[in-house]
């Protein structure tokens, strides 16, 4: 075809294919530093994933693609350092070009990055903590990675390790046949347990505070046991520490608290004991037992009235004017100066009458008593009474004349309190007198009264 085109044309055509722009050429991959990187995760801190290239001749911007399983993020940069935070465990793809000024994309660089995640729990806590990674844990923190083995130091390799004694340590995770490794520097910091504690006394219930410090989170489920024979209530996490009510048994010598978290102690408080104070006694009562009793009461005066043995009281010379009994009532003023025995004054007005003839006849009662308090218990009371009679007829009728004569009587009264200081009071007395035939008329003298006490309201005991 070029024969038959002639010289001409042949110089033309190559001058038309000179004339063309030749193709551009895409720039190179990005070399990546890396084809594999591992980043944790640690105390709740997302990873910081860092991927960085050499810069490529020719490129104006990179593009980085960072697949997480679906998610699929896309960015433009024109540093050659690629730069995310990343909370997600597991496998990553990074995917990076270079594109030129004229937007030719170069061929694509990929790298894996793994992202392990390793907890932290504060010792108590029922979680983990949000912790930076750069700050002190404090002692019975438990480290964890979840599907990995950890190991603090020289300790003992396992799901969970817990920090027991203080101090800097690598903390390592992973390391099985397909697994990545991470190693990351932990500060474990002592916790400082300490209390004022005063002496406490046994059998009582004492509200003690422990002070819990530490550099390093402390949680609220922290146990605490007893030393010694100590019951304990229930503590109450406060801010600072703790509030633990105690109560010492009245044979324990020794006492103090043990404070734990994760079954590791964070320390120990002693307590010392002494003695319950004696139980207040009120001093006794001043002896001072005056008393002043003041009643009065009613009743029936019943002497005899028949044959020999009957009353001579007005001394009658006919038998028929010998004096019946009859309703008594009159008052009554007692003085106790001591404690079990006083003196009781009685005056009271017997409506009488003839035995055999009509009338009335006023009999004066004057009488005084030994009473003796033998018997008291709670609102109840029984008295002993003994003295002398004098009685005094204000009328006379017949061979019946005003007169007196004496008589002597022994009896007792029981007594009911119905109200602080004031009682119901029932007596009975057996009264002798002169009889007719010159012997003795034996009369009975039955009451119900009513007494009030003034000066010392208190019963004797």
């Amino acid at each position: 075809m070029i024969a038959a085109m002639g010289p001409r044309a042949c110089v033309l055509a190559v001058v038309v294919l000179a004339s063309r722009p030749a193709a551009a050429l895409p720039p190179d991959a990005p070399r990546l530093v890396t084809t594999s990187r591992t980043f944790v995760a640690f105390a709740g801190e997302a990873a910081p994933v860092k991927v960085s290239w050499s810069p490529v001749s020719g490129a104006a911007r990179y593009r980085a693609r960072w697949t997480s399983g679906a998610r699929v993020y896309d960015r433009e940069l024109t540093d050659t350092v690629f730069e995310r935070p990343e909370l997600t465990p597991g496998q990553h793809v990074l995917t990076v070009t270079a594109i030129d000024a004229n937007g030719v994309e170069s061929a694509p660089s990929d790298v894996l990055i793994d992202v392990v995640r390793v907890e932290a729990t504060a010792p108590g806590a029922r979680s983990t903590t949000g912790m930076p990674a750069s700050g002190a844990f404090a002692v019975g923190a438990t480290f964890s990675s979840p599907g990995l083995t950890c190991q603090l130091g020289a300790g003992t390799a396992g799901a969970n390790v817990v920090a027991t004694v203080a101090g800097a340590f690598p903390l390592r995770c992973g390391g099985g046949p397909g697994q990545p490794t991470v190693e990351v520097p932990v500060v474990v910091a002592p916790v400082i347990v300490a209390g004022d504690l005063a002496p406490i006394a046994r059998e009582t219930e004492t509200r003690l505070h422990l002070t819990i410090a530490s550099v390093g989170a402390v949680g609220d489920q922290l146990e605490i046991a007893a030393v010694g024979d100590l019951d304990l209530g229930t503590a109450l996490r406060v801010p600072g520490g703790l509030e633990i009510p105690v109560t010492p048994s009245a044979t324990a010598v020794g006492a103090g608290l043990v404070v734990r978290a994760n079954g590791v102690e964070l320390g120990r408080v002693a307590i010392d004991l002494v003695d319950a104070p004696a139980p207040y006694e009120p001093p006794p009562p001043e002896a001072d037992w005056f008393a002043l009793d003041l009643g009065a009461q009613i009743g029936a005066f019943l002497p005899p009235d028949v044959g020999g043995a009957a009353n001579a009281i007005g001394q009658p010379l006919d038998p028929d004017d010998t004096l019946t009994g009859g309703p008594v009532a009159g008052l009554r003023i007692g003085l106790f100066p001591t404690r079990r025995v006083g003196v009781e004054l009685e005056t009271g007005i017997v409506t009488s009458s003839y035995t055999g003839r009509l009338g009335v006849v006023p009999l004066l009662i004057n009488r005084g008593s030994i009473a003796a308090r033998l018997v008291e218990d709670g609102r109840f009371g029984l008295r002993g009474l003994l003295g002398g009679d004098v009685f005094t007829t204000l009328a006379k009728g017949g061979t019946s004349r005003v007169g007196t004569v004496g008589g002597l009587h022994y009896g007792a009264a029981f007594t009911i309190e119905t109200r602080p200081g004031v009682s119901v009071r029932l007596e009975a007395l057996h009264v002798i007198t002169i009889a007719q035939d010159a012997g003795y008329a034996h009369c009975l003298e039955l009451q119900i009264g009513v007494v009030a006490r003034l000066g010392r309201r208190d019963r004797w005991k």
